[in-house]
């Protein structure tokens, strides 16, 4: 029958521990000298730190968290959009990392900033709808005088000029008054019959919108003008 020899501890050579006390394979600091028993204390403040380091270590490398909140390298994606210090900080308590940091700014960029334009741009059309029914005395009559002004631009204006005109009250009104007097001046090929001409059309085609810019409606402007001109060739 196997018995457990326990260890004389008197037998211990002079300043050597017994074995089944060293059996942790601790470094010498954690072993009392004089007793040969554990440093409990020395031992846990010695977990703790390198637990504390382990932590940082996976935090701020494998999670990219920056050490401070102002740490965090955004690229900004948008003009209305812009570093804020105060949810920078949030994001630093909240143990955000890096790309998570930027994802939050890439996400109002592509779904919180289209609904402010929209909104900015109805609201403006708004405004702009209340001005001219104030100008032509009531929702009623300008609804009837919308529909005419819209049918006779259409019929007389190139669509460039109906669709720059259309988008405020001021030209919306311009085209009320161009087509109260019938003025021809802006027809859909652009000229009326006493200003066409060659000379100028081509001191027109001396614009950089012609030749520097490729502007397409410029360029379709003149064509038309020569067309007209020269309707045989």
């Amino acid at each position: 029958m196997n018995e457990n020899k326990t260890e004389n501890l008197l037998e211990q050579p002079e300043g050597k521990m017994s074995s089944s006390l060293r059996r942790y394979n601790l470094p010498e600091k954690f072993y009392d000298a004089g007793t040969g028993e554990i440093k409990v204390e020395e031992l846990a403040a010695a977990y703790n730190e390198l637990a504390a380091r382990d932590s940082n270590l996976v935090e701020g490398n494998i999670r990219n968290i920056p050490s401070s909140y102002d740490k965090y390298e955004i690229k900004i994606p948008n003009p209305l959009l812009e570093r804020d210090d105060e949810v920078l900080k949030r994001f630093h308590q909240c143990g955000f990392s890096n790309e998570q940091a930027q994802l939050v700014y890439d996400l109002a960029n592509e779904r919180v900033i289209p609904v402010i334009d929209q909104l900015t741009v109805n609201f403006e059309a708004q405004k702009q709808l209340e001005k001219l029914v104030r100008y032509f005395g009531g929702q009623e009559r300008f609804n009837e005088i919308s529909r005419q002004i819209s049918t006779w631009a259409k019929g007389n204006l190139r669509p460039e000029i109906y669709d720059a005109l259309g988008t405020t009250s001021e030209g919306v009104i311009a085209l009320y008054k161009m087509m109260s007097s019938n003025e021809p001046g802006l027809g859909k090929d652009g000229f009326t019959e006493e200003e066409l001409s060659e000379d100028k059309l081509r001191k027109m085609m001396e614009d950089p919108r012609y030749w520097r810019d490729k502007d397409k409606s410029y360029i379709a402007k003149i064509t038309n003008g020569f067309e007209k001109l020269y309707p045989e060739k």
